[in-house]
């Protein structure tokens, strides 16, 4: 399975949905808002973030909630190490860490699985990460606003190189949120409200 934007995809279209889930909660606080997410057509991924969960109970999120995603056409993104992917029937591994980490995941995962770069603030570290040839570099948090300046990062990505960004602004909600051109956005879980 890849990440790739939709077949015809171009500035004036909308971009797809990257939805990113809470750094705290359960499955059963978080299944209502998944559904709700997942019934947006544009909904592609899922990333559930490691946060400040004890490492079982976020093995145990991944199961409950990666089968619902999964349904529903979206790949289920995880944090941690790559052999996590294979064991919770994960899509792919979305690596917050240096170049090294982006490469041994690189290695450990094609092709079979989705792997994508975060934590990049800086033209040089998309650069770096982006020679590895992930399948996206997300800009901006996995919570809270992003910023001018990742903002402007993510507008400079889109516009000069290949490889798929996601623009990350997990607090942003309504109708009208700019991508910056970036094939993907990042909501936070909570933040997709159903279409009326």
């Amino acid at each position: 399975m890849h990440l790739h934007p939709a077949r015809g995809y171009n500035d004036a279209m909308t971009p797809q949905i990257y939805l990113i889930g809470p750094a705290a909660g359960g499955p059963d606080a978080l299944k209502p808002a998944l559904a709700a997410a997942l019934a947006q057509p544009d909904t592609v991924a899922l990333l559930l973030p490691r946060g400040e969960r004890s490492e079982r109970d976020y093995k145990d999120l991944v199961k409950a909630l990666a089968p619902e995603a999964q349904a529903a056409g979206a790949a289920v993104l995880i944090e941690g190490e790559p052999g996590l992917v294979r064991m919770l029937g994960a899509d792919g591994l979305h690596v917050a860490g240096d170049v090294a980490a982006l490469r041994e995941a690189l290695s450990a995962l094609r092709p079979d699985f989705i792997v994508g770069a975060g934590g990049v603030q800086s033209r040089d570290d998309a650069m770096a990460a982006g020679e590895l040839g992930p399948d996206y570099i997300l800009f901006g948090p996995l919570s809270g606003t992003i910023s001018t300046a990742g903002r402007e990062l993510a507008r400079w990505w889109a516009e000069t190189m290949e490889i798929p960004g996601v623009l990350s602004d997990p607090d942003a909600k309504g109708e009208g949120i700019d991508a910056e051109g970036c094939e993907f956005i990042g909501l936070g879980l909570r933040a997709v409200e159903p279409v009326r």
